[in-house]
Formats: C-alpha cells, structure tokens, sequence
C-alpha cells in the first residue's frame, strides 16, 4: 500500500459496496435462508476483494484468510474469532471499518498493536465517521440489501 491512492474515498467506498456485494455474495460460499446478518467473513471478503478499495492488491480468488491477513496488515482489524465463528457484522463494526479505511487513506491513521485506532478526543467510531461524512450507516444497508437481493437474507 505504499503508493499513494486518489479517489473520493467516502462516495467509492458506499458505491462499491452496493456493487461488489452484489457480485461477492454470487461467488463465495452458501449461507442458510435462517441467516439474519451479514458475518465478519462476509465483511471481510466485500472490502478486501470486492470493494474497489484494495482489489490491486488483493487477488479475485483469494481466500477468507487472506483477505483478513491483508486488512489486517493495514490495520482494518478483522479478529479471528468473530471471523471463525461467524459473529454478525453489525452497524457498529461497520463503522469501525469505514473509520479505519477512511483513516488508512488519509494517510491520517496511528497504529496501536497493528490496528489503526479512533483519534483522540473522540468517543466513538460512529462520532468519527459523522463528522468526517463517512456514510457508515448507507454502507451497512447497502450490505443488507445485497443480501436480501441474493435471497441469503431474510427479515
């Protein structure tokens, strides 16, 4: 990630999460109809392979684990255990997520045990992600939407 990415971070990273959840959801692997949430796998594979964001570095047919080796190297922090037991993905991750992108990017990120960690005087993602118009929200939804359109999500 070393050379320097230019884009309107905010607008590409929530078009392209309705696009490529569309086209990630497609290929990878079966969820029952009883599923309610996207998971931390399902996250990790739309941002790191789908997304726009980092699919020059990123190969199409990487796995799960090396879509989260890579965010993770970035500092997007993806935990093992939410990944393998497949926690739900929920708004606040996803805010957690969009923050630690929007931060990378920014070139504004500080590291803390490999994790790029919420600023100072801020008291939570979502605070970050409202103030640096980070439509953390709209990203979440689209990712449901996805969901419902592939007919793996129900309400």
């Amino acid at each position: 990630m070393g050379e320097t990415m230019s884009f309107n971070r905010k607008h590409t990273f929530f078009l392209s999460i309705i696009f490529i959840a569309f086209s990630c959801l497609s290929q990878e692997g079966e969820r029952t109809a009883e599923s309610l949430a996207p998971t931390h796998a399902d996250a990790a594979i739309i941002i790191a392979k789908k997304s726009g964001l980092f699919d020059r570095y990123v190969a199409d047919d990487a796995s799960l684990t090396d879509c989260v080796t890579f965010l993770n190297k970035a500092g997007i922090y993806f935990g093992l255990m939410e990944v393998v037991n497949g926690k739900e993905f929920t708004v606040k991750d996803c805010a957690r997520v969009m923050g630690q992108v929007e931060l990378v990017f920014s070139g504004e990120a500080v590291f803390s045990y490999g994790k790029v960690i919420l600023p100072k005087d801020i008291d939570s993602w979502e605070d970050f992600c409202t103030m640096n118009g980070v439509e953390y929200v709209d990203g979440y939804r689209a990712l449901l939407d996805a969901l419902r359109y592939s007919g793996r999500f129900r309400q």
